[in-house]
């Protein structure tokens, strides 16, 4: 199995996003979730979230809070969905130093993971030299661009690029 370990904000949206999620906060930029959709069509990776939005999620629908159902419903659209969610054992800590270990937990529990893909705009503390060898670390001005698109398809199918 691959996976992709997704963070929303400044990956699934950006500075021009118009779009506003139930909160009133930036929501997802359609354009930007197309190029997640052509990683996903072309690698069959499933998606697990790591962004702070995953305290909205449950695996039943009707649990999800109002932000994560209106990102639910812009996934659809290009016929993506959510397999999981990584696990903060740090739940004060409003920096997510941690989210490197959740993403471990993760690939740890599942013993099938044939590859990954991290999808952030932050480096965190605790990502060690493997995460960072297969971070596509977005820049939040433009989000998850078709060029991050195709690095992480190269990550995924185990041809790294010097890039």
């Amino acid at each position: 199995m691959k996976y992709i370990f997704l963070d929303i904000d400044g990956v699934l949206n950006n500075e021009n996003t118009k779009d506003c999620n139930p909160s009133g906060y930036a929501g997802v930029s359609m354009k930007l979730v197309r190029n997640l959709a052509k990683v996903v069509q072309r690698t069959d990776a499933k998606i697990i979230l790591t962004s702070d939005w995953k305290y909205g999620w449950s695996e039943k629908r009707f649990c999800c809070d109002n932000d994560i159902i209106y990102l639910l419903d812009k996934l659809k659209k290009c016929r993506l969905k959510i397999h999981g969610c990584t696990h903060d054992e740090k739940l004060d800590d409003k920096f997510f130093t941690d989210r490197g270990a959740g993403i471990r937990r993760y690939l740890e529990s599942c013993g099938d993971a044939e590859g990954y893909v991290i999808i952030d705009d932050h480096i965190f503390a605790d990502f060690d030299e493997e995460q960072k060898a297969h971070l596509i670390h977005t820049d939040p001005v433009k989000g998850f661009t078709e060029d991050d698109a195709d690095r992480a398809i190269e990550i995924l199918s185990g041809y790294e690029s010097n890039g």
